[in-house]
């Protein structure tokens, strides 16, 4: 499993972990994106894609407690 630190976001550190083939490709179906706070470094949620997870972050500071509430909002 090889794991990349990507730029944070919003307070947030994301990393990308994943799998890589004999040839040394990412395995696409392997990839998970993870968030943790970047003061106290708990882990907060994981995701497939870096759009879910940025958007996960984004309800979750928003104060919603799921994407239906933000768009009724």
């Amino acid at each position: 499993m090889e794991v990349r630190t990507l730029k944070p976001y919003k307070g947030f550190e994301i990393e990308k972990s994943y799998e890589t083939k004999k040839d040394g490709t990412i395995r696409k179906e392997s990839i998970v994106y993870s968030a943790y706070g970047l003061e106290d470094e708990i882990y907060y949620d994981s995701d497939t894609t870096l759009a879910g997870m940025k958007k996960k972050i984004d309800i979750y500071l928003n104060g919603a407690k799921s994407l239906d509430e933000i768009i009724n909002r």
